[in-house]
């Protein structure tokens, strides 16, 4: 055991009271993030249904029997629209990875569009919203070759690529990513890497839940931890909280407790490096005001407009109440660009997406206000 696995699972699951660990947490937040909240104002564009895995727990994914699909140029272009009026900045294309790799309708589906590629036609959607509206695209397709990423880093100043967990076991039968090809950590590991070469901007993120012993947890947070020290490309970290859906094959799976989870949080802004934004997604903790003072300073992205696609069953919490509950802790909330602040520079973003983010930021990198009423 190494001595940060070690600090690590005393942290977690040692004797200090959970009040105390979340002190310690919130201090470190404030000394680098001060009394900011961020959120993102985001519009879900699901370009395809459709994915060559099938996670136990997803459900977004649908089949072609189930419906699967891509949304044609129209309905991207008349969602992107919308997000726009509504005062969005992030146009979050969601989408299942290369499911024309599993799928002979998926391959036909993007003929008929015109395309030979679901990344080709990702590639077109970002170029179209990105130079047609005052929105970012930002979008999670999976496993990236180099040459993939800098198509994306063209059109966008940043990406997501998920980790869920580093743990080999959810591969195994009956297991969370079983026969999950494009969740395998290794190759995981390999796009986030590819991202710190091109100098493209990314999000990742645990799923944690996925895994149940101690044991695990720490190794995952660990990892984490590791990973966050040498891939200097990673600009936020999502703590995702498992949530059991229905029809799914997870459907019976235990959940974290509130108390643990908030312990994670807190280990791992205390390990983390300072820079790193973590975010807690606000409409899958039942309490969200627990979470405020426990380390993290983003919310995520929040909808005016569409659901959240990959987490149908839990609603956007009311920005109003938000902004309230976040004020009696003493922060502020505040919106943000799909890319923080510390990357926007021309080392990291595109020299055409480097002026447009330029032309809407104040001087502390956030969008500048704006006398809306």
């Amino acid at each position: 055991m190494t001595e940060l696995t070690r600090n690590i699972h005393n942290s977690i699951f040692g004797e200090t009271p959970t009040k105390e660990l979340l002190s310690m947490a919130f201090e470190k937040k404030k000394s680098y993030f001060g009394n900011t909240i961020t959120y993102s104002p985001k519009v879900f564009i699901p370009l395809t249904t459709m994915c060559r895995d099938s996670c136990a727990y997803c459900t977004f994914v649908k089949s072609p029997k189930e419906g699967g699909t891509y949304l044609n140029e129209e309905e991207v272009n008349t969602i992107a629209s919308a997000g726009n009026e509504a005062g969005c900045y992030e146009a979050l294309f969601t989408l299942g990875d290369k499911p024309e790799l599993k799928w002979d309708h998926a391959s036909n589906e993007l003929s008929k569009l015109g395309f030979s590629s679901t990344h080709e036609y990702l590639i077109h959607s970002m170029k179209q919203v990105n130079e047609n509206f005052d929105l970012f695209p930002h979008a999670n397709p999976g496993l990236m070759s180099i040459g993939e990423i800098i198509d994306l880093k063209k059109h966008s100043p940043s990406g997501g690529v998920m980790i869920e967990s580093f743990s080999k076991k959810i591969y195994e039968k009956g297991k969370a990513h079983y026969k999950t090809e494009s969740k395998y950590i290794d190759l995981r590991l390999e796009t986030l890497s590819n991202a710190y070469e091109v100098k493209y901007p990314v999000t990742t993120g645990l799923l944690l839940g996925l895994t149940a012993t101690k044991e695990e947890i720490v190794d995952d947070i660990s990892n984490l931890i590791s990973l966050l020290n040498k891939n200097l490309a990673i600009q936020e970290v999502i703590l995702q909280n498992f949530r059991a859906k229905k029809n799914t094959l997870m459907k019976n799976s235990s959940e974290i407790t509130n108390d643990l989870f908030l312990r994670i949080i807190a280990t791992t802004r205390i390990y983390a490096p300072s820079h790193i934004s973590l975010q807690v997604p606000p409409n899958l903790s039942p309490d969200i005001m627990k979470f405020l003072k426990s380390g993290i300073n983003d919310l995520g992205g929040i909808s005016p407009l569409t659901i959240d696609w990959v987490n149908p069953d839990h609603l956007w919490p009311n920005i109003k109440k938000l902004e309230l509950d976040i004020s009696s802790t003493g922060q502020v909330l505040k919106k943000r660009l799909p890319v923080y602040p510390e990357f926007i520079k021309k080392e990291w973003l595109n020299s055409k997406i480097f002026e447009k983010v330029n032309n809407i930021i104040d001087t502390d990198g956030y969008p500048r206000e704006t006398n809306e009423s």
